[in-house]
């Protein structure tokens, strides 16, 4: 008997010993993350879209830009986010895709917009950006694949051209890890019930992407950075239930046609 308790002794001391080490471990990691943003946050934002930039032009259409901020601003204004805190940037390219930069930058491609069949399929995609961006997910994400002594020189102006590209293809075309990419899903759907935008449209996106996942041309982006489609998709419809909204249009057809057309002249 003495035996036995004794062995059940070292394997409760071993338990909670790595628990312990674990712990301290994510403690460090928050730790690392925060003191990361404070300091370095800004500048690291600031280099990654100056490489975007050198390789893509801004869009500069008034009323296309008018329109997607109008839908950054009734999102955020319905959840409680300062909708000047979030810097939206539209990019001419034809790749199916958003991101979130650092310094709480996000990129819109041209590409995107034309892909969506209504405006409330892209403020599901501004919405679950958006919630990369207040969870923090960003940096998060640069901290585990690049490390935060890399991401120091990085946003010190001490790493080279090519670091930077691979710090902007690593943003814009590689996964959130799994709960990640489920906390983000959540949390666009509640701001998109919040903003009374039906958060079906999410679940339309998403399961259209699924559909389409065997013929995608190459620039379907966020498809190949967002796995799990159809699964999410219903994920999103089972959260959806849970929300009460009244579903009020973000544009008639017509004007959406409008914002479509304008992608054609570029």
């Amino acid at each position: 008997m003495s035996k036995a308790f004794r062995q059940f002794g070292v394997l409760v001391l071993l338990f909670f010993g790595m628990w312990f080490t674990l712990s301290k471990f994510d403690f460090l990691r928050r730790f690392e993350v925060e003191e990361f943003t404070k300091s370095n946050e800004r500048g690291l934002g600031r280099l990654v879209l100056d490489e975007l930039y050198a390789g893509n032009s801004g869009l500069h259409s008034d009323s296309v830009l008018s329109f997607v901020r109008g839908m950054r601003g009734r999102l955020c204004a319905a959840n409680g986010i300062p909708d000047s805190t979030i810097t939206l940037h539209i990019l001419i390219r034809d790749d199916v895709n958003a991101f979130a930069l650092p310094d709480r930058q996000l990129v819109v491609y041209t590409g995107l917009i034309s892909y969506c069949k209504n405006a409330e399929e892209l403020a599901a995609v501004l919405a679950h950006e958006i919630a990369h961006i207040e969870r923090g997910h960003v940096m998060k994400k640069l901290v585990t694949h690049v490390g935060i002594s890399m991401l120091m020189t990085i946003a010190g102006g001490d790493a080279g051209a090519d670091i930077n590209r691979q710090i902007v293809k690593l943003l814009s075309s590689t996964a959130f890890d799994r709960e990640q990419e489920k906390e983000a899903d959540g949390f666009a759907v509640k701001m998109m019930a919040g903003a009374n935008i039906d958060p079906e449209h999410f679940a339309d996106f998403l399961f259209r992407l699924s559909q389409e996942k065997n013929t995608i041309p190459k620039h379907f982006e966020w498809i190949s950075s967002h796995a799990n489609s159809q699964e999410r998709a219903s994920e999103v419809l089972r959260l959806r239930k849970s929300e009460r909204f009244d579903s009020l249009a973000i544009a008639d057809s017509a004007a959406w046609a409008s914002i479509k057309r304008s992608m054609k002249d570029f």
